[in-house]
């Protein structure tokens, strides 16, 4: 985007100049506790700590000294890093441990046929990943799982005491995404899984729809009756309470399991009471 239509997009927006000035100053200068700036959108992708942070909430209620959040699809790594960070953050605040774990070819968008991929939208290799540079970047962080989406996640399991809790889906792809969604078939995970999905909306050139894509995918997901719907959360508006609607909202889905052992646990000790006023 040229400088001059950028001054034009940023004046232009809804959201006030001041939340912008300062959500960015905030991002960079962080101050006040996590939580805060996460509720107030201050921090980078807060839509990867919103997942991670209620997600390392269940399962502390649930008694777990440790979590896993799985970011599915990490092309040049970006989002992996920004949910290290996120990551050191939440673990200081809730003092429990939490695994990162990236799943990707390494080679970017592999070939396809099927036209619910968005053939038209991704070129074949699109976000080829940097290994060796990423790994620098990452060491002691997060581990990251190269191979085909379908066969990795059938082979890879949780650490025994650190259960799936978050998941980050950004496969772009149909039939991607539908094996990877075997992670909620797991046996080791919360019983509400926190997930956001980075395709299911985007520029209106895209042309998205309930047919294609990963809107597909959630839509043939929960066709199926074995399982347990996956739908979108629809209290976002009460969490950002101070700040405006933003796209990413959208986005936020969680997985029940109604079936896990642990589903009808009660997370909090504190009996609701209301006072007669």
């Amino acid at each position: 985007m040229r400088f001059a239509d950028r001054i034009v997009d940023i004046t232009t927006r809804p959201m006030p100049l001041r939340t912008l000035f300062f959500r960015k100053l905030f991002q960079r200068c962080p101050i006040g506790s996590y939580t805060t700036r996460l509720s107030s959108g201050a921090i980078d992708r807060p839509h990867y700590g919103l997942c991670m942070l209620n997600a390392a909430l269940e399962a502390k209620a649930l008694g777990y000294n440790a979590m896993t959040v799985v970011e599915m699809g990490v092309a040049g790594g970006n989002g992996l890093l920004c949910l290290c960070r996120h990551r050191e953050e939440i673990q200081k605040e809730l003092g429990m441990e939490i695994l990162v774990v990236g799943f990707d070819t390494g080679a970017g968008l592999p070939p396809s046929t099927d036209s619910r991929d968005l053939l038209y939208l991704w070129p074949t290799g699109s976000f080829e990943m940097d290994h060796d540079a990423l790994l620098k970047r990452i060491a002691g962080r997060a581990t990251v799982i190269l191979g085909n989406v379908a066969k990795t996640v059938a082979s890879w399991n949780p650490r025994p005491d650190a259960p799936i809790g978050a998941i980050m889906f950004d496969l772009d792809y149909y039939s991607s995404t539908i094996p990877a969604f075997g992670l909620l078939e797991k046996s080791n995970i919360l019983p509400r899984i926190w997930c956001y999905f980075d395709d299911i909306c985007g520029s209106f050139e895209h042309a998205y729809s309930d047919g294609i894509g990963v809107r597909a995918a959630i839509r043939d997901f929960n066709l199926d009756s074995r399982r347990f719907e996956l739908n979108d959360h629809l209290s976002l508006a009460y969490a950002f309470k101070y700040s405006p609607p933003e796209a990413w909202h959208q986005l936020i889905y969680v997985y029940h399991r109604l079936t896990h052992p642990e589903y009808d646990t009660c997370l909090s000790d504190q009996k609701h009471q209301l006072q007669l006023a």
